[in-house]
């Protein structure tokens, strides 16, 4: 099973037909929607539910997010997706997605960044004290978790000289 070092594994899905393109292969949309699903599942466990997000109106809501894809999936793959939590402060979460197929090989990857918005408040806040605990803790567990080497890497053509 597709793993890296105390990565959270936060989905496993197969490659269904609405998201094939006319080439043939997972439209660029599509790795999208994988990725954010594996956000949900995240938030999940970060305890950050459908119930606590009506209860108490905090949620997370994506202000960036760099998408890097590394090889074309066909229609039945099955891709699995492993979460590391990079940083994060009293509002702010970066978290790195990677898919990988059943061999293991590197397919796509996604940097996010998240704020903490309030939904009855209208406006940014700091996480509460159940997510900072959530936080801490799976910060610990991925401290020896080595840096995805797409991490903090922008769009850029070299300049021909």
């Amino acid at each position: 099973m597709p793993h890296t070092l105390n990565t959270l594994k936060t989905l496993a899905t197969p490659v269904i037909e609405e998201w094939i393109d006319y080439n043939g292969h997972l439209n660029d949309a599509y790795y999208l929607v994988i990725f954010t699903k594996a956000t949900d599942a995240l938030q999940d466990h970060l305890g950050l539910t459908l119930a606590h997000i009506q209860s108490t109106g905090e949620t997370l809501f994506t202000v960036e997010s760099h998408l890097t894809y590394l090889q074309e999936i066909g229609l039945g793959e099955m891709v699995t997706i492993t979460t590391q939590l990079l940083q994060t402060d009293n509002k702010r979460m970066r978290v790195f997605h990677q898919m990988h197929n059943d061999q293991n090989d590197l397919l796509a990857s996604v940097e996010m960044l998240f704020l903490s918005y309030n939904l009855v408040a209208k406006k940014v806040t700091n996480f509460s004290a159940m997510m900072l605990k959530s936080l801490a803790t799976l910060e610990k567990e991925q401290a020896n978790t080595p840096w995805p080497e797409q991490a903090g890497k922008g769009i850029a053509l070299k300049r021909s000289t």
